[in-house]
């Protein structure tokens, strides 16, 4: 069995590319995720529409790809970059270990224009956070709840909580069965529109978010430019039909 990747992997240097200016004041930005060895060809010839490229280094490392080769890939950008370590908690697939976790947001860091971290996460994060703002890096700081629904309560908790650490994106991804759960979702998008809210959901609405939430101002809708990250992810050349617009926006059995 191959062992994990470690930063010791990375074998030759690599120059890091000039960093990037991402125009966060569009809504919404097209966010095209990256998580496989084929996707990386995307950073030098991005498709048309697709305004940031987020590199799923989490879904690159547990299929396989070696550091270098996305560090390589990186260094060609012809595309802001997001990149983003997610946990298994946070919907990622990669079994970090919590230093292992740092030492790559460290050397990837400078790479990228803007960073994921997640908001519970901070507290084991901070020489990364520390980091980022040295090396003026934005950063999008974002709220998985995958498993339970957000009710008003958690949501308006968890708006205090965002409001405590500075960031370029607020990112909540929380589970929707019911269109009541989407519209639950959707209310911060229309009380609070100076946030810079990106919300979508998970579960069986998520693919319905993703088309409607930025019409109310979501700022980032996320497409896939090789395969789905996550469940209910479009393409970035997906086309919809209106008798497929029904399917996906009809209430769902829980």
């Amino acid at each position: 069995m191959k062992k994990n990747p470690t930063i010791g992997d990375i074998k030759t240097s690599v120059t890091p590319p000039a960093r990037r200016a991402i125009s966060w004041k569009s809504n919404p930005l097209t966010v095209g995720t990256i998580s496989t060895e084929e996707g990386l060809r995307h950073l030098a010839n991005p498709p048309t529409g697709i305004d940031l490229a987020e590199i799923r280094l989490d879904l690159l490392l547990s299929k396989g790809v070696e550091p270098e080769k996305v560090l390589q890939a990186m260094a060609k950008k012809e595309i802001p970059i997001l990149l983003t370590l997610r946990t298994r908690e946070e919907g990622g697939s990669f079994n970090w270990r919590s230093r292992q976790r740092v030492l790559f947001f460290l050397a990837f860091l400078p790479f990228a224009d803007a960073v994921d971290l997640e908001l519970t996460n901070l507290p084991r994060l901070g020489r990364v956070l520390r980091a980022l703002r040295r090396a003026k890096r934005d950063l999008v700081l974002s709220s998985h709840s995958l498993k339970r629904k957000l009710t008003p309560l958690r949501l308006k908790r968890l708006l205090s909580e965002f409001k405590k650490t500075r960031a370029a994106v607020y990112k909540i991804v929380g589970l929707a069965r019911r269109p009541r759960d989407l519209r639950s979702l959707a209310e911060p998008l229309l009380t609070l529109p100076h946030m810079r809210l990106a919300i979508q959901a998970s579960g069986p609405l998520a693919t319905a978010s993703r088309l409607s939430l930025p019409a109310l101002g979501s700022r980032l809708l996320y497409v896939h430019l090789d395969e789905p990250a996550a469940p209910g992810q479009p393409g970035h050349d997906t086309s919809f039909t209106l008798a497929g617009l029904r399917s996906l926006l009809s209430a769902k059995k829980s």
